[in-house]
């Protein structure tokens, strides 16, 4: 197959040319086997995308830019054939071997999908719903940090969808198990894949309707109320963390 674009990875990096865009097809051929964790080739789209082992370094004239940043300098169309590359190539380099028979997978002759070709079963590349949520208190602002987080920086709840459930009531619950918050108020607001490996985020706004905020600690470091004029350390610009919560100081400050 013919390449018209190629999208290499080193965890949760792109390898970006001196202007900023995605190193080209031609880059590929400096890299080694061994350096290669794994490759999707996306018939539909003539694209490939390239996971590099970790360490792997950038070849001359290039340099590895993280993901989140890429999306922040370029428009949607681009961001999502990134983000469907980096999510194509994290799935197929964990998800090696058949969940029925055990035996190992190959690619499918047609379709972007993994086949057993002892017992046919065939596995299409997974998305995890999430949900994103920004909640207000008047002019104030719920903002959390994370106990993984090691830069100090707050942002907004988040959580995966369960089984049966709507998205609002996966905001709700989320909610109510990370702060002991209750809210109402709802709304949907926009999305974003975030290929780490294979969430899709929905983004809401709620309003605070009652409790007193009680983090669950096992998930949790802090979590505050914040003035749009004294806020904590963002999330990385390109983030639809970070766009959810400048957009809604906009809107605060549209309404004074």
């Amino acid at each position: 197959m013919a390449l018209k674009r190629a999208f290499i990875f080193r965890d949760r990096d792109i390898l970006v040319e001196g202007g900023g865009d995605a190193a080209g097809a031609e880059t590929v051929a400096s890299f080694v086997d061994a350096d290669i964790a794994s490759r999707f080739d996306d018939r539909a789209n003539a694209c490939s995308g390239i996971l590099l082992r970790p360490g792997t370094p950038a070849p001359e004239g290039t340099e590895f830019q993280p993901l989140s940043a890429y999306f922040f300098a370029h428009d949607e169309e681009e961001n999502a054939r990134a983000a469907r590359m980096k999510g194509l190539c994290s799935w197929l380099e964990a998800t090696r071997f058949c969940p029925s028979c055990g035996q190992p997978l190959q690619m499918h002759s047609v379709e972007n999908a993994l086949e057993c070709p002892a017992c046919g079963r065939l596995l299409f590349p997974r998305v995890e719903p999430c949900i994103i949520v920004l909640v207000s208190r008047g002019e104030e602002l719920l903002l959390l940090r994370n106990v993984k987080d090691t830069r100090g920086v707050y942002a907004c709840l988040a959580g995966f969808v369960e089984i049966g459930e709507t998205l609002e009531q996966a905001v709700r619950r989320e909610i109510r198990e990370e702060t002991g918050l209750e809210v109402e108020n709802i709304r949907y607001v926009g999305s974003q894949s975030w290929p780490f490996p294979d969430q899709l985020m929905a983004a809401f706004y709620a309003d605070y309707k009652s409790g007193e905020i009680r983090i669950q600690e096992s998930e949790i470091a802090d979590a505050r109320w914040f003035r749009p004029d004294a806020l904590p350390p963002l999330p990385r610009a390109g983030s639809i963390a970070r766009r959810l919560i400048l957009n809604r100081i906009t809107e605060i400050t549209n309404t004074k």
